[in-house]
């Protein structure tokens, strides 16, 4: 048991360094393309990524047990993503990393709204103190609010969504077919959209399309094999070290990364997401 949590803490630790790897070839893209074309050609390069393992299965390789499941967590996905890439163009890694630490507030407002779930004092206690934690970081009449926050902020509670799904998908279908299933219906959602906005990438774009897919893909494998280890709620905390790895890479690849607000707010949002998901653990 100690052995599969600690590869569940594994997985999910280089999960989250590769995603932050694909945060910054998003953001070189998107400073040249549009953001809905780069998030479309990365799910393409995606897709052929994951297809070999996938079909190295077999004729079973491919088939799923529950095509509209991951259908569902398509819709998340892509809408989740075409927001954040938009806002990953806009804002430093670090204020992303930030802001995507409200999804635990996200799900505990969605549960008690849309689930009629119970929600007791504490867990309400912990919602306003991420929030608060969300002003510190926004300080709404101190600082402006771009539209590059507010679409990162909105791109929070879909991307929850799809965890969520991924979570049932992942004790179901092995990480390859979850992964290529992903890819696949998430390049087939951006089609329309990418094809509209299409600008011709150069040879160095499309390289960097192709490592985006690469990173993509070996992210949210990384990913998959964790949520089949242990629960969300046990590898959340890890996600708070996004943070760190994204101010790491702003200021080596970028030279600059967010401001001492956002970390002082960051630091609010993680405590208050931290005991939200230790009581629903618990």
């Amino acid at each position: 048991m100690r052995g599969m949590a600690a590869r569940g803490f594994l997985f999910a630790l280089l999960a989250g360094v590769i995603f932050q790897c694909l945060n910054v070839t998003v953001k070189l893209l998107a400073h040249e393309l549009p953001p809905i074309q780069v998030a479309w050609l990365r799910w393409i390069a995606g897709a052929l990524c994951i297809a070999p393992f996938a079909l190295a299965a077999g004729r079973g390789g491919l088939r799923t047990h529950d095509l509209r499941l991951h259908g569902l967590r398509a819709v998340f996905h892509s809408g989740g993503y075409a927001l954040w890439y938009s806002a990953v163009a806009l804002i430093p890694l670090a204020t992303t990393a930030a802001l995507s630490f409200t999804g635990p507030l996200f799900v505990t407002l969605g549960a008690s709204l849309f689930l009629g779930e119970k929600v007791r004092r504490a867990r309400w206690a912990g919602v306003l103190a991420g929030f608060a934690g969300v002003l510190v970081i926004l300080r709404p009449g101190l600082a402006e609010i771009g539209p590059g926050v507010l679409m990162m902020l909105a791109s929070v509670p879909l991307i929850a969504g799809s965890n969520l799904v991924a979570k049932v998908v992942a004790g179901r279908d092995s990480p390859a077919q979850v992964v290529f299933w992903q890819s696949l219906l998430g390049a087939l959602l951006f089609t329309p959209f990418g094809l509209w906005l299409w600008q011709t990438p150069s040879a160095a774009q499309l390289g960097l399309a192709l490592l985006a897919g690469f990173f993509g893909t070996l992210a949210y494998f990384f990913l998959t094999w964790a949520l089949r280890l242990l629960d969300i709620s046990a590898l959340q905390p890890l996600a708070f070290l996004g943070i760190v790895w994204a101010s790491l890479l702003d200021l080596a690849v970028f030279g600059r990364t967010a401001d001492a607000w956002t970390f002082a707010g960051a630091a609010i949002v993680v405590a208050a997401s931290t005991a939200i998901v230790r009581r629903e653990a618990k």
